[in-house]
């Protein structure tokens, strides 16, 4: 009965912090900013969408800070500990994630819609694109697909499936832009980049998990982000097609 009640509750917390980072946050500041994010102005429209994340971000920081603190001090008390673990699980995922794309790609025909997203996001909007890539997205991620669902699990593996699932479920999904059956079954294909965006999913909440700090995954989370963007930023450069 504790168990339930454990699960019940920390699943209602993971909603609330999912609820609130893709949905009632995002829309209430797009309302606030929405004059500056109908702008033609450059700067105007990209620190508009930029204020979108850092607003979401603030709040969703005050709602957990108690937890972050404490984990941050124990990341700063036992660093080299903590990321040898959390870069050990990221190498094992982004080796997984290489080799399933390369497989699911030669299936597909074509790299997954979130990444062509992310790619053209990137080079049209990168003063919006790159802090809310490397830093926010990071950040915000971590916290609800990691820490939050953690609440609700004692187990790792279900724990860790159910991350992997929702984490790479929510990135597949930027295909489907209308929710019809038509819609989905034409896109169908793109599901099975489930297995590289999971498979990362995966190994970050074992790192957290076994850790018990958010740091472990948020530091790589970060490192993978910037490392794609810096890969895009010298594509578009060199005047490769991306």
């Amino acid at each position: 009965m504790e168990n339930v009640k454990y699960f019940i509750k920390g699943i209602l917390y993971a909603i609330l912090l999912f609820v609130l980072y893709f949905l009632v946050l995002p829309n209430a500041f797009a309302l606030l900013f929405s004059k500056g994010l109908r702008s033609t102005n450059f700067w105007i429209s990209n620190l508009s969408y930029l204020a979108i994340y850092v607003c979401t971000f603030l709040i969703l920081f005050l709602i957990i800070h108690k937890d972050l603190f404490k984990q941050f001090k124990e990341f700063i008390h036992e660093p080299k500990k903590i990321l040898n673990k959390g870069i050990t699980y990221w190498v094992y995922g982004i080796l997984i994630m290489m080799i399933s794309n390369l497989l699911v790609n030669s299936i597909v025909g074509s790299i997954p819609v979130n990444e062509q997203v992310t790619r053209d996001t990137i080079l049209n909007t990168p003063l919006y694109a790159i802090p809310t890539i490397i830093f926010f997205g990071p950040f915000l991620e971590e916290i609800v697909f990691r820490f939050g669902l953690r609440k609700a699990f004692h187990k790792e593996i279900p724990y860790a499936f159910t991350s992997a699932l929702i984490f790479g479920g929510l990135h597949v999904l930027t295909a489907i832009d209308e929710l019809t059956l038509a819609n989905i079954i034409s896109h169908i294909g793109e599901f099975l980049y489930l297995i590289p965006y999971g498979s990362l999913g995966y190994f970050f909440a074992k790192s957290y998990y076994e850790t018990d700090n958010i740091f472990s995954t948020i530091v790589p989370h970060m490192l993978h982000n910037t490392i794609s963007v810096l890969l895009i930023l010298l594509m578009s450069f060199l005047g490769v097609s991306v």
